[in-house]
């Protein structure tokens, strides 16, 4: 368990960076290159891409999660989005905050269920209660775990 403030969103004033689309370039590169066409978001079989407020395509947890599929990489004409050799589509990891339902002692494993990737395990802990625990190494970023916590105690960070 972390906290939800990162020395990122205090340098940024608040603000986290838009979640882009798997194997988007590094922000300032990904905004250079994408022409905001729209092929990504149209064509993302999930329906989870979206225009954030210029205009760029982010990705919403809230509406699903990702299978990488590999959809927006080969609609994307501009480069925005490039498949490394041998690097995974990002290096996204699920945090779980404080407010899980867990911590505050009402049992719930909606995240771990929803995990294909089993990176979400439950360890007893003193008093009978069972903590969720990240396995860093299994996560892979997709959110699956994002959208069915119903205190919103996930989030899908770099």
């Amino acid at each position: 368990m972390i906290k939800d403030f990162t020395r990122r969103l205090f340098l940024r004033g608040g603000k986290p960076l838009p979640i882009r689309p798997p194997w988007a370039l590094p922000e300032n590169d990904f905004i250079a290159r994408c022409s905001k066409c729209g092929a990504c978001t149209s064509h993302c079989p999930q329906g989870i891409l979206e225009p954030d407020h210029a205009g760029y395509p982010q990705v919403n947890f809230a509406l699903g999660e990702c299978t990488f599929c590999g959809v927006c990489l080969r609609q994307c004409p501009a480069g925005a989005l490039v498949a490394l050799p041998q690097a995974p589509p990002w290096r996204r990891k699920a945090i779980i905050a404080e407010t899980c339902l867990n911590v505050l002692g009402t049992q719930c494993r909606t995240c771990g269920e929803q995990c294909e990737q089993r990176a979400i395990i439950f360890r007893p802990s003193p008093g009978g209660r069972t903590l969720p625990q990240l396995v860093t190494a299994a996560c892979n970023g997709c959110g699956a775990c994002f959208a069915v916590c119903p205190v919103q105690a996930i989030r899908i960070l770099a």
